[in-house]
This record gives C-alpha cells, structure tokens and sequence, in this order.
C-alpha cells in the first residue's frame, strides 16, 4: 500500500489520529482536521496529547486514559511515544463512558500493589537476576537500619563487603534458582529471618530475586524470657511442692529422708487423678498413713474413707461385710439387711489393707467392682452402682501369689496400675528421729505429760533395726513415756525395751554415734539450705558450731 492510500485509509477511520513531534503537529487525518476547522483556535489536541504523554511518562507505561474536547465533542486520548514523537489516538466518546477498562482496572492494581509494598510490616527487598537492587520497602528499611537510597542501584555484595549484612543471600537464590531461607546478622545486631524467592522469565532465567525479612531480635528475646519464666516456675513449683510435702500433717508421715519425699511426692500427684492405687510394703511401714494421705489429697477428700482389713476379718464374714446382704439372707441375718462396706464408700475411698489375704472366690466379686463400679448384696439380685475409688495395700509378694495361683492375675493387674512401695524405716533412719519427737509430743498430749527424749537416747535409737518398723517404733515411744521416771528420756530407760547389743557401747563409741547423728542432721539441714548460716539458725547454733560439726565428723 502506497502512502497516498494510507492516507486515506486513515482519513476514513473513525478515530482522530495526529502525530506530534516537537510540540506541534505534523500530520492529522480528517477527523481532526474536521475538528479544529470547527474551532480554529482550539488548540485541545496539542495540550491534550502532550498533558496525556506526560501522564504516560509519569506513571511508567506506554498507555493512558485522558479525556478532551475538540470542536465541541468529548475524546478520548491514548497515546504511544517513541523519542520526541508521539502518536494520538482520539476515540469519541461520552462523559458517562468508560475509555480502556482494562488500562483503569490494572493501574488501580498497580496503585494497591505499589501501597501494600510500601507498607507490608515485613520487609521486602527486590533484586534482579544479577543481584542489583531495584526496590525496597520500609519494612526493609526499618529491618536494617538503612535508608532505601543507600539500598537500591548497589550491588547485593557490597552489603556484606560493608559489614551491614551477614550473609546475603540474593545472589545464592539467583545462582541456584532455588527458595533459601535463613537468619542474618545485621551491623546494628539484629537477627532477621529472611526467605529468598526466584522469579523466572520465559527460558527459565531468574529475572528477579524477591527477599522476604522479618525482625526476629524481639522474638527470639521473648522465647529466652519466656523460657527462663517457665524455669523460674518449675523451679518455685518445686520449692511449693517441697514445702507443701513438708507440712503436710498426717499422723505418722515424716518426710525427712529422700526416699519418703519420693513416695510422698508419687502419692500426691497420684491423688489428683481417680486410678487406683497398690501400696507395698513390709509390715508396719505405714502404708495406711500413705493411703490417707491419697484420700486427703484428692476430690475425694469429702467422701468417708472406708477401710477394710482383709486379714483380720473372718472367711464367713467377709463377704457379708464386703457387699452387704438382704433382708433374710441367711441365718442369724438382721431383718432389715445391711448395707456393706463397699457400698459406704460410695463417693469415696475404699482402702483394701493386706488385700493378699483376700480368698480367691471373693477376689472374682472384688474384680467386678473395679471393672464396673457394681455390686451385688448377698442374698440379693439387684445391681448397685457405687462410685469409689480403691487403693490397696499389702505387705506380701502379689507378683509371686499370682505365678503360685493364690491371687488372680486380672486382679492383680486392675489393683496394679499405680504401684507405691513403702521402704522399710532402716531404709529411711533420716526419719527416726522425727518419728520420736512427733509421737513424743502426740503422747504428751494424750497422757498430759511434759517428756523430751535425750540426743543420747535418740543416737541410740538410731542404731536400731525396728524389724517392726515405724509401728515398733511408735510402741516403744509411748512406753518410754509412758514409764520414765523424769522428763528427760536419757539412754538409761532404753535398758529392757532395746536389745542389749545395742546399748552395751563402750563410751568412745557412743559418743561417735551421737557425732553421726548430729552430723547427718546437719548435712540434712545444708542440703535444704545450703548455706552453714541458715543451718545454724534453723538449729540454734552459732555458725562456728555447725562448722566444727562437720569437720569432726569427716
């Protein structure tokens, strides 16, 4: 096609189309020519085309959307540049009407785009393929304490050669095209948790690098704060836990020797939860102490607690006892029946002592009471609910009655789900002395009397065995208390209620054993405050005392 056609093909054409070079026109088809012979004066399509150009160089693109007049009808103007021309487009149109949607929809994107970039609390930092920085937000900013100006134009690696950035990570994201995340160091001390994104053109190149920042210093001072919080509190949790063992009063419990802390601390975290209990332990322990103990101590603590020796009641009578029994049930029955005890531990405990002396046809019924909380009175037909919780206890080997078939293993599986075994008081001689001045005061008590047990006496007592335990121990207290002649207990009134080769010591041994005794009460002492100071308070003695102690005793 030949330029004369051209022309005319153009002069055709509904739009106005003018070309504008060096800020007057150089050519126009027929539309605006039409449009300025209406208005010779008008000068709109130079002014419109040129304010649209600078709109167009303003907002980066190639495209705009302007409105203007000429020869009294509304255009629209797009315009395409190239150096110091530019060609016009003018397409009729109304006030009402809408030019090039699409050019309006995706700047308003661009506008949201370029706000959510500016003000993302996160940084954001933009490189090319490169690793010459293009854009930075101010999250960016604020992350490294620099301003975008010292940022972008500069060449990723010069923010580590300068010290302000360790390490930099555009340039690996652009090298290996894969996603790097990491933590950075900066020059003021932060820590900054970056993430680098490639973004790739068509032949799979990076063409950008896209780095996500956040300030993680706060963060990582909050988690150390909140883990040396979480320390403290294990740690005062620990101390309450420990002061709450130690005053807890429950007749016969002493908690001075470790291994009673630790049945006592078992016990207490056991009774807040409903699972039963089997306490072991040689006779007279005081497995019955620690079985109040879990009553006290759980929801329990308002319901009764029944307890039941299966040792000590007769074979006839056991059942009966157990589970009741109905009106008429059997000879010699009460007419209005009765109620067992099982029965009245309802909302409560049932403490089951020397359950190994349990028969066997009654350990069936018994095993039907843990699996389903029902009993049956004898005599009757009716199933009772009961809501207890059960502990036993025992001073025999279930494990070995079970293999030798005198105590049956689903039983002994159900009684056994929370084993506490009680040590025997040579075990725990830490407690010995507690235990004498506890059930010293508590006979005072009883028998209105004013006894105070001797350190010689109590040293000797210390050597015993109490193959009886704390039970032995607690009946030759109350005798000594009971038959002293004088308010001090000295080692003379230990003759006939000790054996005799614990108390033929000659004197040089006696007094080592009185320096023992001392020596392990001090060492107690330091061990909970650990300082002789606070020892010597808690004892009445000068610090110098306390330290003369443990020497001598070494």
């Amino acid at each position: 096609m030949d330029n004369r056609a051209l022309m005319a093909t153009l002069d055709d054409l509904p739009l106005g189309v003018a070309v504008i070079r060096d800020g007057r026109i150089e050519w126009h088809n027929a539309v605006v020519r039409d449009g300025m012979a209406r208005d010779p004066r008008d000068p709109g399509v130079i002014h419109g085309a040129l304010a649209a150009l600078g709109s167009m160089r303003a907002a980066g693109t190639d495209q705009v959307a302007a409105r203007m007049e000429l020869g009294g009808t509304c255009y629209y103007i797009g315009v395409h540049a190239s150096g110091e021309s530019a060609l016009v487009l003018l397409m009729p149109g109304s006030d009402s009407e809408i030019p090039f949607p699409e050019i309006v929809r995706l700047r308003q994107l661009c506008q949201d785009l370029e706000e959510i970039f500016r003000h993302s609390f996160d940084g954001i930092f933009v490189a090319d393929g490169r690793g010459m920085t293009l854009m930075v937000n101010e999250g960016c900013e604020r992350n490294y304490d620099l301003k975008a100006a010292d940022m972008i134009g500069r060449h990723v690696s010069e923010f580590e050669q300068k010290g302000w950035i360790r390490p930099v990570v555009a340039q690996q994201v652009a090298r290996t095209g894969q996603r790097i995340s990491t933590t950075q160091q900066t020059h003021t001390g932060k820590t900054i948790m970056v993430t680098g994104i490639p973004l790739f053109d068509t032949l799979g190149h990076v063409r950008k690098v896209i780095i996500n920042s956040r300030d993680t210093t706060e963060l990582i001072q909050l988690q150390d704060a909140l883990a040396r919080a979480k320390a403290d509190l294990q740690r005062v949790d620990a101390e309450i836990e420990a002061l709450r063992l130690q005053n807890l009063k429950v007749e016969g419990l002493v908690l001075r020797s470790e291994p009673m802390q630790r049945v006592a601390s078992l016990a207490a975290r056991v009774a807040k939860v409903d699972a039963t209990v089997l306490i072991a332990g040689p006779s007279g322990v005081g497995k019955d102490v620690v079985g109040r103990l879990i009553h006290r101590e759980s929801f329990r603590a308002n319901g009764p607690l029944i307890k039941i020796n299966c040792g000590a009641l007769p074979r006839e009578l056991l059942e009966s006892e157990l589970f009741g029994y109905e009106p008429g049930a059997f000879t010699g029955a009460q007419r209005q029946g009765k109620t067992g005890l099982v029965e009245l531990a309802h909302r409560g405990t049932l403490f089951l002592d020397e359950i190994g002396d349990l028969p066997l046809d009654l350990q069936v019924k018994l095993l039907q009471v843990l699996q389903d909380r029902i009993i049956v009175r004898l005599g009757g037909t009716k199933s009772i609910s009961v809501d207890v919780r059960v502990i036993a206890a025992t001073n025999r080997d279930l494990k070995a009655m079970v293999l030798e078939r005198t105590f049956r293993d689903d039983l002994y599986y159900r009684l056994n789900v929370v084993p506490i075994t009680v040590p025997a008081l040579v075990e725990r001689r830490d407690d010995i002395a507690p235990l004498v001045l506890q059930f010293v005061d508590e006979f005072n008590e009883r028998y209105m009397l004013r006894r105070k047990v001797s350190e010689q006496a109590i040293a000797l007592l210390l050597t015993y065995d109490w193959p009886g335990n704390v039970r032995e121990l607690r009946n030759v207290v109350e005798r000594l208390v009971v038959t002293s002649q004088t308010d001090v207990i000295g080692p003379e009134f230990l003759d006939g209620v000790l054996p005799v080769d614990v108390l033929d010591q000659e004197p040089n041994t006696f007094r080592q054993r009185v320096e023992r005794f001392e020596r392990r009460l001090i060492e107690d002492a330091l061990r909970k405050h650990g300082n002789t100071r606070e020892v010597a308070k808690m004892l009445g003695l000068s610090q110098s005392s306390v330290v003369r102690k443990l020497r001598r005793g070494k």
